[in-house]
Formats: structure tokens, C-alpha cells, sequence
């Protein structure tokens, strides 16, 4: 018999108040709590987006959905990264969100599918359609990974729900052997696989450093016109 484990209560970060910058909503998976800690949680913080917030994909939809709308209502900006099954609960808060006519910037889905899709929780889900709100969205897979990947090719791809929105799909071939785990390996740099870092791990810190400049841009523009 599986035990799943009882969901940890949400890693809420320390933040200094005023803090204007990106809301992070990181999401893991099945018994992922210390992979993404040590890995993409810290990645996060240590680049600077010291408001990320890590949940279990067990956690509340609406929950998550709440702290997320908190953060909007300041004016911020709002991401969303899930792994595993934290990649199905990211679309699925973001389509929370949207039920509450609010904008996401950016989610993305990481290794979201493949036997994932046979818990209880995903049956019937489409976790392949970015929701309207979503302004862009990024979805990694490795063809490698049964776990997270599905076995015909076009069920990885995620789509957009409107035209306007962003989406990209980066696969990892087969023949680089990216397991679901080393998709998010990111300590010690000697354990990062180079193709993860170049296409998974950078482009990552690229969308969330965009966050943080338009931000700035916004901000700016609004108290120029004061």
C-alpha cells in the first residue's frame, strides 16, 4: 500500500514589508517537499525573489489562489512554477484566478504529466491548456521521463487558450537520458546538467528577472505621471 504523505504546511518567506517585488507561488510534487527546497526554492531566493512561497500540490487551490490575489491587489507581479504534480496545481490555480478576473504573468509546468496523470486528482484534467489570464507560460519535458512525460508526443504540448498569450514548449529529447529528477537538479553546479542549465534553469531566471524590470518600468511610469 502507498502512503502519500500529508501535505507540510506552506514555506512562507520572511518578507520585509513594502516588498514590491514578483509573487512566487512555487508548487512541488508527490513527495518532492525537500527536492524543490533544495533545489529551485533556493535557486529562487538566492537570485533575489526572496517572496516565494513553496506549497504541496495537496495544498488548496483556492488557498493558494488567496495569497496569490493578496499579492495582485498590491499591484505585483505573479508567477507560478510546478513541478510534478505541483505542475498540474499551477494551471489549476491559475484557473482560480481567473474565475477572479485576475492576471497571471507567468506560470510554468514542469514535468507535468506521464503517470502523473493517474492519481485520482488529475483524472479528467487538462493539464496542457494555458488559461486565458495567463500572459505567458512555459512548460518543460523530457521525453526521457515517464514520469512526467506522456508517450505520445503531441499530449506534451501545452496550448494556448487565446491568441495573445506566450506559450513555449522545450522538450528534452530522449537521447539526453534528462530524468525527472535532474530536471531540477540545481546544487552543487558541478550536479547541473548543462542542458538544463542553458534551456530550463536560465530561461527560468530570464522570465522572473522580466517580472522584476517591468515592475520597475510600471512603477516609474506611474509616478512620473504624479
Amino acid at each position: 500500500m502507498i502512503r502519500i504523505p500529508f501535505p507540510q504546511a506552506p514555506d512562507y518567506p520572511a518578507v520585509e514589508p513594502g516588498f514590491n517585488g514578483p509573487k512566487v507561488a512555487a508548487i512541488h510534487g508527490l513527495m518532492g517537499h525537500d527536492l524543490m527546497r533544495k533545489h529551485l526554492l533556493r535557486m529562487m531566493k538566492e537570485s533575489g525573489y526572496h517572496d516565494t512561497t513553496m506549497y504541496s500540490h495537496m495544498h488548496p487551490t483556492k488557498a493558494i489562489a488567496d495569497d496569490l490575489s493578496e499579492a495582485a491587489g498590491a499591484n505585483r507581479r505573479i508567477a507560478i512554477v510546478g513541478y510534478s504534480q505541483g505542475g498540474f496545481e499551477a494551471i489549476k490555480v491559475a484557473r482560480e484566478l481567473a474565475r477572479r478576473d485576475i492576471t497571471v504573468d507567468l506560470v510554468v509546468t514542469i514535468a507535468a504529466g506521464g503517470l502523473g496523470r493517474t492519481l485520482p486528482a488529475q483524472w479528467g484534467f487538462n493539464p496542457r491548456k494555458a488559461p486565458a489570464n495567463v500572459f505567458r507560460c512555459l512548460n518543460f519535458f523530457s521525453e526521457g521521463d515517464r514520469l512526467g512525460s506522456d508517450q505520445k508526443p503531441e499530449r506534451n504540448l501545452m496550448k494556448a487558450s487565446q491568441s495573445g498569450q506566450y506559450v513555449e514548449n522545450i522538450v528534452f529529447p530522449k537521447d539526453e537520458h534528462i530524468s525527472h529528477i535532474r530536471l531540477v537538479i540545481c546544487y552543487p553546479e558541478s550536479r547541473v546538467h548543462p542542458t538544463v542549465r542553458a534551456r530550463l534553469l536560465d530561461p527560468l531566471q530570464n522570465e522572473l528577472a522580466s517580472l522584476t524590470r517591468q515592475h520597475h518600468v510600471s512603477g516609474n511610469a506611474e509616478r512620473a505621471s504624479k
